[in-house]
C-alpha cells in the first residue's frame, strides 16, 4: 500500500510539473494580441460599443469568412459574453454562438481560431424563442 501511495504522489508531481511547463509556453493576451473582451473595457473594438459589433465580418483560420455578427448577448452588468454569428452561404442555417472572449479584433472585423469545418459543425442556435 505504501508503494502505491509513493507511486501516486510521484505521478501527480510529474503531472503538475508538465502542466506548469505547458502553461508557461502558452502566450497570454498581452503577447498574442488583444482580444475583443479586453478592448470592450476601453470602449470596445475601435472605441465602439458592443452594439457596433453587429454586422461585422467574422473570419476564421486562413482569413476565410465564417459569417457576420447577428447579435451580441450581454451579461446583467452589460458586458458582452456571447456573439451570435450568422454563417455565410446558401445552406447556412441558424447563427452559431461564439464566446466573446475568444474573438480578436482584426481590422474592421473580428477573427477566431476556428477553421470552416469546425465552425460549420457547431450547432445552430434557435433565436425564435419557441
Amino acid at each position: 500500500m505504501t508503494q502505491l501511495k509513493i507511486a501516486l504522489v510521484t505521478v501527480l508531481g510529474f503531472a503538475l510539473a508538465v502542466a506548469s511547463q505547458v502553461q508557461a509556453q502558452i502566450p497570454s493576451a498581452s503577447t498574442s494580441g488583444v482580444n475583443a473582451a479586453a478592448r470592450m473595457q476601453d470602449g470596445g473594438p475601435g472605441g465602439s460599443s458592443a452594439a457596433s459589433l453587429e454586422g461585422r465580418t467574422v473570419r476564421g483560420q486562413g482569413g476565410v469568412v465564417l459569417g457576420h455578427v447577428e447579435r451580441v448577448i450581454l451579461r446583467a452588468d452589460g458586458s458582452p459574453v456571447q456573439v451570435l454569428v450568422r454563417p455565410k452561404g446558401p445552406r447556412a442555417g441558424g447563427p452559431r454562438s461564439l464566446a466573446y472572449s475568444s474573438l480578436r479584433v482584426d481590422g474592421d472585423g473580428l477573427s477566431i481560431p476556428l477553421n470552416q469545418a469546425e465552425f460549420n459543425a457547431m450547432p445552430a442556435i434557435d433565436v425564435t424563442g419557441k
